[in-house]
């Protein structure tokens, strides 16, 4: 296991998990108070879609040309889910995010549906491509991410009124522009993750590290680094287990996302149960 941490692709690939682990723990945060836990898989599909578009088009060895349309798919998804947010009263906005995601799904399976390397094509956007990634690549994405980063830093109080409040918020009128900025970034960052990591783990870093964070508190800032912790070490067992078992990268990351979670469950259902018992001696005392 220890030669494992010496291979050259390990470490990129660790590399490449550590920073999409360390901005979607983050973004899950917010999208899991919000409630619309699928809009990753949703953006990410669409990015698929993007992706399987720039395919069928005869951009598959233009990587900004098939990277632009990924983008421009995203956006038309940032900006109908901004749209929709808080416009139906009877329909939950996550029933319109489900949609998006099959419909997308299914488009991407007919545009595909011919083309000789589609199979492989289909294969990559949903287990992605860890151990192979471009070691300037992953230099590129963080760089992308620590910029996205910056923005939401300095927009953190907006972000942060409608993902606590909804459309309660002192931003007033202009909660579709804030909530379209948050899933642009939000879908810049899901097309560059869609590259590297698959559709599926994109959205296991989404979700599970923000709520092993807000499982153990609901304090923002507890829960975010318990997310990153939670992530990170994930990522580099997963990993380890992958490169020991000769398994595909993203799916054993996934899995031990998932076995950490359920472990990490049990461990703050403990915590807080002794927690309890605790405070009910002090009190009886």
């Amino acid at each position: 296991m220890m030669d494992a941490l010496r291979l050259p692709f390990f470490q990129v690939a660790a590399l490449a998990a550590l920073v999409l682990a360390g901005i979607h723990a983050y973004l899950g945060f917010h999208i899991v108070r919000r409630g619309v836990l699928f809009v990753d898989l949703a953006l990410a599909q669409m990015a698929a879609l993007g992706m399987a578009i720039g395919l069928a088009l005869g951009h598959e060895h233009d990587e900004a040309g098939s990277y632009m349309l990924a983008l421009g798919m995203t956006f038309v998804g940032a900006a109908l889910f901004a749209w929709l947010r808080g416009r139906s009263k009877q329909v939950p906005l996550e029933a319109f995010i489900g949609i998006v995601f099959a419909t997308a799904q299914a488009a991407v399976f007919l545009v595909l549906e011919k083309n000789p390397s589609g199979a492989e094509h289909l294969k990559e956007t949903l287990v992605g491509s860890l151990f192979t990634v471009d070691p300037k690549h992953v230099l590129v994405i963080a760089g992308l991410y620590a910029a996205v980063g910056v923005v939401h830093f300095l927009l953190r109080k907006p972000f942060f009124e409608i993902t606590n409040l909804g459309h309660e918020t002192t931003v007033g009128r202009h909660v579709f522009a804030w909530d379209f900025l948050f899933y642009a970034t939000f879908g810049l960052v899901v097309t560059s993750a869609v590259q590297i990591a698959g559709v599926l783990l994109v959205f296991g870093f989404l979700v599970i590290p923000a709520v092993a964070g807000l499982m153990a508190s609901t304090r923002p800032g507890v829960a975010l680094v318990i997310g990153w912790i939670f992530g990170f070490t994930a990522s580099v067992l997963g990993l380890l287990g992958a490169v020991t078992l000769d398994m595909p990268a993203a799916p054993s990351i996934l899995v031990t996302l998932t076995a950490m979670l359920v472990l990490h469950g049990v461990l703050v259902a403990i915590w807080k149960s002794r927690r309890r018992a605790a405070r009910r001696t002090a009190a009886a005392a």
